[in-house]
């Protein structure tokens, strides 16, 4: 048991010092993902996302979308894609660190409502908001992120509202990202 104990300890003490990588050169690759469910309301949302450290703690890239929504009897499929940026805050000796985050997607809905033919429509997508990511060790952390979003389907109303996120990212030092590509 003490060994447990001190093993989870070590573990534990070397999370909370990783060294973040965030720097300017270094790459960024994960995603996120939304679940909602609510009465008569469902929702579920992947967003994988590449991204590159134009400058120390700032990163900028792109990102997919993939949403299924069903509002009682109307089903929501979307596929969209388009940029984000994101901007981490240093805390020192610390394996959190806060960020602020922006993104808009462009794409297609298709909408079928109460068991209709199925209609497609553009669909556009704004969020700003802030969160933090904590590094479990160098290169990889755990975030959550909270803001506000706007969703326009064509011909529908707009949708606006408070989201929450969870996910993850996998920090490559631009070194690393060479050596794998060969350079």
């Amino acid at each position: 048991m003490k060994k447990i104990v001190l093993n989870l300890f070590t573990l534990l003490l070397l999370a909370s010092v990783a060294n973040a990588q965030t720097d300017k050169g270094d790459w960024m690759v994960g995603g996120n993902m939304t679940i909602n469910t609510t009465k008569g309301n469902s929702e579920f949302a992947f967003q994988p996302s590449a991204g590159y450290f134009f400058a120390n703690n700032f990163v900028a890239g792109g990102q997919f979308i993939l949403n299924f929504s069903k509002q009682e009897d109307t089903k929501y499929s979307t596929l969209a894609a388009g940029p984000f940026a994101r901007y981490y805050f240093n805390i020192s000796n610390s394996a959190f660190k806060p960020f602020l985050h922006a993104d808009f997607s462009v794409g297609s809905t298709s909408v079928q409502i109460a068991g209709l033919d199925k209609t497609s429509t553009t669909t556009t997508s704004f969020f700003i908001g802030a969160g933090g990511a904590y590094f479990i060790n160098s290169n990889v952390a755990l975030e959550a992120l909270a803001g506000y979003n706007r969703i326009k389907i064509e011909t529908y109303d707009p949708s606006n509202g408070f989201i929450f996120r969870i996910g993850f990212q996998v920090h490559l030092l631009g070194g690393e990202v060479a050596r794998v590509r060969g350079k």
